[in-house]
């Protein structure tokens, strides 16, 4: 793969799309450990059920497990959600567009919307998770989880994801837009 910085020749949709594909391979990744995240919730979840009713054990560590792995699907799975463009989404007018306005109110959509919404949830959840994180929380239960604060971490990690997923999709939104400049002007 070659690099922007380094070839300052490559047209700017090329380097738009090169940085897009970079930070989408980022999020790929969040996406592989995310199943080890679900595959966590089903296994751990029936291991709680199944000892808890059919043995009478039950341990604080192994359903706080449960809760954090499930905590991670969601709020990290919500990146990789957008980046596959797997999200809920509107677009009963915007389908019917052409590119260009597709990629406008894709880049009106990440301005106006996602970024102050994830920007908001690092901007809540950093204090939030450092406090946690000084006081080194652990879990109220007897036998519980000892790191906390590492859970508490997910939060504002979920909006710098958000952030890179909603940037992948504007920087190709913004390519669409320079291809069609460029086409123009040659």
């Amino acid at each position: 793969m070659s690099d922007p910085l380094i070839e300052p020749d490559l047209p700017p949709s090329r380097a738009l799309l090169t940085v897009a594909a970079g930070l989408e391979s980022l999020l790929d990744g969040v996406g592989r450990v995310l199943l080890v995240a679900a595959a966590v919730v089903i296994v751990g979840e029936f291991a709680v059920v199944a000892l808890r009713y059919g043995w009478s054990f039950s341990r604080p560590w192994l359903q706080e497990s449960v809760l954090a792995a499930n905590a991670a699907l969601f709020l990290l799975g919500a990146a990789y959600t957008l980046r596959h463009d797997q999200h809920v989404r509107v677009d009963l007018w915007s389908r019917r567009w052409s590119a260009r306005g597709q990629a406008w109110a894709e880049i009106t959509g990440f301005a106006v919307f996602l970024l102050p919404f994830s920007t908001l949830i690092v901007w809540v959840g950093w204090p939030y998770f450092l406090r946690s994180w000084g006081m080194a929380e652990g879990s109220n239960q007897p036998g519980g989880l000892p790191a906390l604060y590492l859970i508490k971490a997910l939060i504002p990690a979920a909006g710098l994801l958000l952030i890179m997923a909603g940037s992948a999709r504007a920087l190709r939104a913004v390519a669409v837009l320079t291809e069609r400049t460029e086409a123009d002007q040659q």
